[in-house]
C-alpha cells in the first residue's frame, strides 16, 4: 500500500476536495482541521444565529468512501454533489 493508499490520507484529501469546492461552487466557508491526534475533520459554518457548526468526516464504508454530516451521507466521489447537500444543510441555499 503506498503513501497516499493509507486511510488517513484519503480521508484528508476527500475532505480538502470538499473544502475546496464549497468554496468554489458554494460560496461557502469551511475550515480543514489536521489534528496531531484523530483524523481531519471539515467544519462549516451555518448562517443561523446563533452560529452552530456542522462537522464533515469522511469514512470508509464496507470499500466505499463517503462523506458524513448531521445525519445524512453523500458519496465521496460526486463531489459537487456533497458540497452542494453540505451547503443546504448549513442555510446556504
Amino acid at each position: 500500500m503506498s503513501a497516499d493508499q493509507r486511510p488517513h490520507a484519503v480521508r484528508f484529501s476527500l475532505l480538502a476536495d470538499l473544502c475546496l469546492k464549497l468554496g468554489e461552487r458554494q460560496q461557502c466557508a469551511s475550515i480543514l482541521v489536521h489534528p496531531l491526534r484523530g483524523e481531519a475533520v471539515l467544519w462549516v459554518p451555518g448562517r443561523a444565529w446563533p452560529r452552530q457548526w456542522l462537522g464533515v468526516a469522511a469514512v470508509d464504508h464496507r470499500g466505499r468512501w463517503l462523506h458524513t454530516f448531521g445525519s445524512q451521507w453523500s458519496m465521496a466521489g460526486d463531489v459537487a454533489e456533497a458540497a452542494a447537500r453540505v451547503a443546504w444543510t448549513v442555510g446556504i441555499r
